[in-house]
């Protein structure tokens, strides 16, 4: 019998049905349940949707529920052989001294224990700011792959896939990532005020990207044409970024991402 290790995700679409294949990358000692978010709708004909009581859970709120799920089924979870829970950082550790970060997750393994009434081994994951900046770690196997090599993009030919590709990457490190493009997981604040990454990508590819290579000069306007009238060219976290994460390596990751997922990452493979 495979030994369990009970998952309690930020409640997105990215992490929904596809963080389980990127753990097991990790390491594949285990089965990875996925207990939150752990309440679906699915009509027939219909992809899966968050039920609305959850969607969109992270942060504080993302705990508290993590909180009275494991007291409500402790006996279930003491069966476990860990408990997991991983989460869009989105800033929020900005200004903390590692210390601080520290007492944070002591509060939260304290907690835990607390709800189960007995010990397990947590491993607290995160994302930070969020998952688009692990698809930027692993380009390759990230937004190169969802667009040049997936077959989503099926209405434009591989050298206009590649190009795009190619002045996406531009894009998104002069100017969205700027000063944060050797520093993934710092990204976010610009003059004092958060940033989302994810609003900035769904941007850059819907529009200004699009827009960038219709001023390129000397370019074919075949690949010009087929670009910005793409129907494919867009991105979904439902689509998009469940697929590249089910694709990216984590070790790609962590050599990228060093200060919040390269320690959880390092702890969950020797386990």
């Amino acid at each position: 019998m495979v030994d369990v290790i009970a998952c309690f995700l930020t409640c997105g679409y990215t992490e929904s049905g596809a963080m389980q294949f990127f753990l097991k990358k990790i390491n594949d000692k285990y089965d990875y349940r996925q207990c939150l978010p752990n309440k679906t709708i699915k009509k027939k004909g219909m992809p899966k949707k968050i039920d609305d009581s959850i969607n969109g859970l992270t942060g504080e709120a993302l705990l508290e529920k993590v909180y009275e799920i494991i007291e409500q089924h402790k006996d279930e979870y003491s069966k476990c052989k860990a408990i997991l829970i991983e989460d869009d950082l989105d800033g929020r550790f900005e200004d903390y001294s590692q210390e601080q970060i520290e007492e944070y997750h002591q509060k939260i393994i304290c907690e835990v224990h607390a709800r189960l009434g007995k010990y397990l081994p947590v491993f607290i994951m995160y994302a930070s700011p969020e998952a688009e900046c692990w698809f930027i770690a692993d380009w390759e196997n990230g937004y190169n792959y969802i667009y040049c090599d997936s077959g989503i993009v099926d209405d434009v030919e591989v050298n206009a896939r590649q190009l795009f590709v190619y002045h996406l990457k531009k894009h998104i490190d002069n100017n969205i990532l700027k000063e944060y493009k050797d520093d993934l997981e710092k990204y976010g604040f610009f003059d004092g005020k958060y940033i989302k990454i994810s609003d900035q990508i769904i941007e850059a590819i819907q529009t200004d990207v699009k827009e960038e290579i219709k001023q390129l000069p000397k370019v074919n306007q075949d690949y010009v044409d087929q670009i910005v009238h793409s129907r494919r060219l867009h991105y979904s976290k439902k689509l998009h970024a469940q697929r590249m994460l089910k694709n990216i390596r984590p070790d790609k990751v962590a050599d990228k991402c060093k200060h919040y997922f390269n320690p959880a990452y390092q702890k969950l493979k020797e386990f």
